[in-house]
């Protein structure tokens, strides 16, 4: 009897190690057709963040006020991974917007003339990635996203005719991909870069010429409006982000809006807050379209000197530091953001 049970012992331990080493290799099949199906997908160029942020407040009043400010957080999306580690002074809620932009909002109590510091220490890890896209691949989303993300706003009018009919007219292929991708090599070609302190939307971007074609004047944010419209227009679901571009790993930016004006292009010595696009492909998701960091359009072709704080589909900010720091009565006079790279 003893004998007997321990032959069925050994055979059902046989039994597991074999339905164990079965379990095992479905799972390595199994993955193996996960990463063949995201075979077009490539990871590449990690890098984590320690940034210190400073905003500087001042109370311009001869009372005594209080506010709630709302600090932007850098996003949790699939490509950046981001941990606050602390404010000060701490805030009272954390809090989403429409979107789901992340804010933490911070209660100040301030005199009159009085000037005060929020500071914040976040740890922010960046994936930067790359698309081999395969256009035999390339579908159309489903009706409800494009019906949701292809609407008339107030900076991206779908429905001005002179824009619809110039969208029909740049866009090339049949699918999705295609369009998207010809769209940006026109907006590309046809940008005329200047800096600007107030958000013009599509329309007032697109300056059409003498000969009857049209190029775009403005920064970042006006590329941007002008393509995600003219995406929209295409039936491709489109969106804005915005946050910071770093001109290198290791970087200090700060922004002063009581020097702005003066400054004209020498801001950008050493200030990098950026807006660019993102189209929805696919079977890819969201894809980042770049059109001012380099040389060529940039779909899918993404570097880890950006920083996502947040993304614009039907929630619109208008001014560069509104972006970053939102008081309702205080002056916001100064930003800064000092990024450290260090190992994860």
């Amino acid at each position: 009897m003893e004998k007997g049970l321990l032959i069925i012992g050994v055979i059902l331990i046989l039994i597991a190690f074999i339905l164990h080493g079965v379990a095992i290799e479905l799972d390595q099949e199994m993955s193996s057709s996960v990463l063949e199906y995201r075979r077009s997908r490539i990871i590449f160029s990690n890098i984590t963040y320690i940034v210190r942020a400073k905003y500087k407040l001042i109370n311009n009043y001869k009372i005594p006020m209080n506010d709630y400010v709302y600090i932007t957080l850098p996003r949790n999306t699939t490509y950046q991974h981001t941990r606050l580690i602390n404010i000060t002074p701490g805030y009272v809620k954390i809090q989403k917007d429409e979107d789901g932009n992340v804010f933490a909002v911070v209660f100040l109590r301030t005199r009159p003339n009085e000037a005060v510091w929020i500071e914040a220490v976040l740890k922010i890890t960046v994936h930067g990635y790359r698309v081999i896209f395969n256009v035999s691949e390339s579908i159309w989303p489903e009706y409800e996203i494009v019906r949701r993300l292809t609407k008339r706003t107030s900076y991206w009018n779908t429905e001005n005719p002179d824009l619809i009919n110039l969208a029909r007219r740049v866009s090339r292929g049949g699918s999705p991909l295609e369009i998207a991708t010809s769209i940006a090599k026109w907006v590309k070609r046809h940008t005329r870069y200047s800096l600007q302190l107030h958000r013009l939307g599509a329309e007032r971007a697109l300056v059409r010429g003498v000969l009857g074609d049209y190029t775009i004047q403005g920064d970042c944010t006006e590329v941007a409006d002008v393509y995600v419209t003219l995406a929209r227009i295409r039936g491709i679901p489109a969106r804005t982000v915005f946050g910071l571009l770093l001109s290198r790993h290791k970087a200090k930016m700060w922004f002063n809006s009581s020097t702005a004006w003066v400054e004209g292009e020498r801001l950008l010595e050493h200030w990098g807050g950026h807006m660019w696009s993102q189209v929805y492909l696919p079977p890819w998701g969201w894809i980042d379209v770049e059109l001012l960091e380099a040389r060529e359009a940039k779909i899918g072709d993404y570097s880890n000197f950006h920083i996502v704080f947040g993304v614009e589909e039907t929630k619109y900010y208008g001014t560069t530091l509104s972006n970053f720091c939102s008081p309702g009565y205080l002056y916001l006079e100064y930003v800064e953001y000092d990024f450290e790279p260090v190992g994860d």
